[in-house]
């Protein structure tokens, strides 16, 4: 028998910003993760890795603007504030790096 991955998510709760929770993708492909740090490092890509968070790590959230509700996705994340947009990358960006796997679920 096979080990297979099994897909684990992540419910962020931002305190500076009450009402937002985001669930994002906690197991990405090790690929993926390097393809984001890759893109972050430089400023060229950073746009990039935001979108491409958006697209592959984002699975939803509470966030709206005066527009209505933003779509948990590659281009809902350039909608948002830079400092919103970067406080939900850096807090899953802690959270992967320190939650043991075996407690979260799925």
């Amino acid at each position: 028998m096979a080990y297979k991955i099994e897909a684990k998510r992540l419910k962020l709760i931002l305190d500076d910003y009450e009402g937002a929770e985001v669930v994002c993708r906690l197991n990405i492909s090790l690929g993926q993760m390097l393809e984001l740090q890759e893109m972050g490092s430089d400023s060229s890509g950073i746009r990039a890795a935001y979108q491409r968070f958006g697209d592959d790590v984002l699975i939803e959230w509470s966030i709206s603007d005066d527009q209505g509700p933003i779509p948990a996705s590659g281009d809902g994340m350039l909608r948002l504030t830079s400092s919103l947009a970067s406080t939900i990358m850096g807090a899953w960006g802690e959270q992967v790096a320190s939650v043991p796997q075996s407690a979260v679920s799925a």
